[in-house]
């Protein structure tokens, strides 16, 4: 099964200058028609990623509680739903890139930790995922005067990047690339960590070539592989784990949730693996309990699970699974 790393960026640089050029010219309300044409086309070109969605929503569909927000079997109508979701995501991102951050409006929930250890004067490691927005949550700590890193594998997006350079070259001054290959990240990291600094990372998908340094995870009633290098990495410089996330409530309006996975990581020599996954299944409880609650704010349009376009086996999903 080909990884997220593998899919082609098909479309995108097109897709973003067009996207792009019809916000900065039309502003949000006249440029949505434009965006949700383009949205419209891919849904339509992309099969793969609207099979990979369609599997995603059977499995909210299977629990009870995702029947909650999911009553009915998805199909097509709730797939184009989801990337119409995803359309409205960009389009924040290109507010806040675009300097027009003052629009939003933010609830939090555990947030208060965070100002405990600037008190303080640590920084902590905080694990993100593809779901709701992660600008949103730069624009957060921006307005609370954090500074915020993110940790980006951008080598399987080369082309895609450097568009979002041109279109916001500030971003650049608060990513750190991943060089599997080299310690020098590991080290900007520490130094940012003992200037009281965070440092995020999207923990949701593993790397190129990183396979084997993943772990099987329960999700959704499946399994899946995550990364373990964020949880060694934590480990490693003994700071403070957190998991957050930025939900879309409504237009320019969202909502924070952090939740403390670990005051200080500490992994054993003996039974390091076992620590590792007892913290990743911590994570993955919350990236289950965020997709239940938003089902549509989940962007991973690729294979998750390596079942897309097939009924979910699990257990609880039997008298629930449908087809198309």
């Amino acid at each position: 099964m080909p990884g997220w790393g593998h899919i082609a960026e098909r479309g995108s640089i097109w897709g973003i200058r067009f996207t792009a050029a019809c916000y900065r010219t039309l502003g949000r309300r006249a440029s949505l028609p434009l965006i949700y044409a383009v949205v419209t086309y891919f849904f339509l070109t992309d099969a793969p990623g609207r099979r990979a969605s369609l599997a995603y929503l059977r499995r909210i569909h299977a629990t009870a509680e995702g029947r909650r927000v999911l009553p009915r079997p998805p199909g097509l109508r709730e797939c184009y739903r989801h990337y119409c979701t995803f359309a409205l995501a960009i389009v924040d991102r290109l507010a806040i890139w675009f300097g027009r951050g003052d629009e939003f409006e933010f609830t939090s929930h555990g947030l208060d930790y965070v100002d405990r250890l600037a008190e303080q004067g640590r920084g902590a490691l905080l694990l993100g995922a593809h779901i709701g927005s992660f600008d949103a949550l730069r624009l957060l700590a921006q307005r609370a005067g954090r500074t915020v890193h993110v940790l980006m594998f951008t080598a399987n997006a080369e082309r895609l990047n450097s568009v979002l350079r041109e279109l916001a070259p500030e971003i650049e001054d608060r990513v750190i690339s991943v060089d599997p290959s080299s310690v020098h990240s590991v080290f900007a990291i520490r130094e940012r960590l003992r200037r009281g600094e965070h440092i995020a990372i999207l923990a949701d998908r593993i790397e190129i070539g990183a396979r084997d340094r993943a772990l099987a995870i329960p999700l959704l009633g499946g399994s899946v592989e995550l990364p373990q290098a964020p949880i060694l990495l934590a480990g490693l410089l003994g700071c403070p784990l957190v998991s957050i996330i930025a939900l879309r409530e409504g237009p320019a309006r969202y909502r924070v949730e952090l939740d403390l996975l670990a005051e200080r990581v500490r992994l054993p020599r003996q039974g390091r693996t076992e620590a590792v996954a007892a913290l990743l299944t911590s994570y993955a409880r919350r990236l289950e309990h965020h997709c239940l609650a938003s089902p549509y704010q989940w962007f991973n349009f690729f294979d998750y699970w390596g079942d897309a376009g097939s009924e979910v086996r699990s257990s609880r999903a039997k008298p629930h699974a449908e087809g198309v």
